[in-house]
């Protein structure tokens, strides 16, 4: 197996990930987020050293086995005590914060 380059974590890596992720960074936080980025990127290398010659891939172990099983009708939770764990509860429907937000 070839060995990948490494990737080069610096300043401009860490800016197109967080436009990506739609994070405004201050300079301080670009900063702090490469030394993270290279810690993470050094601690899960470890992972390049195991040795996984005689190992097949995860995905072959469920390929033979059927996963279809059959449909079994089951009581729901009933509604007052549903809504009674509720935070918050408006008649039958549980409340939730807004989630959307004009721009």
């Amino acid at each position: 197996m070839s060995k990948k380059a490494d990737l080069i974590v610096d300043e401009k890596l860490v800016k197109e990930i967080a436009s990506l992720a739609r994070l405004d960074l201050s300079r301080e936080e670009t900063g702090m987020f490469v030394f993270q980025f290279k810690d993470i990127l050094d601690y899960v290398s470890i992972l390049n050293e195991v040795d996984t010659e005689n190992v097949p891939p995860a995905y072959l172990f469920s390929a033979k086995k059927s996963v279809i099983r059959e449909d079994e009708i089951e009581a729901s939770v009933p509604t007052d005590e549903f809504i009674s764990n509720a935070p918050q509860a408006k008649d039958d429907y549980v409340v939730i914060p807004r989630v959307h937000m004009e721009q």
